[in-house]
């Protein structure tokens, strides 16, 4: 059973477009939005940050 205090302390970060695609994103995997920071990426301008020690995709390339 995970410590609900720690995972508010731990993030993951994944890159996209713009800050409506972090919404989605976080929307899509069920996971929370901490924040949204810009970087120099020219493609992926920005850092979704995520609640939460890990955070990955899921992997639907080969169905149940």
């Amino acid at each position: 059973m995970s410590n609900p205090q720690s995972d508010r302390t731990q993030e993951n970060i994944h890159a996209a477009t713009d800050p409506a695609q972090c919404r989605e994103m976080g929307r899509r995997n069920g996971w929370e939005l901490k924040n949204v920071r810009r970087n120099k990426d020219p493609i992926l301008k920005v850092d979704c940050v995520f609640y939460g020690e890990q955070t990955s995709f899921e992997d639907t390339r080969y169905g149940d």
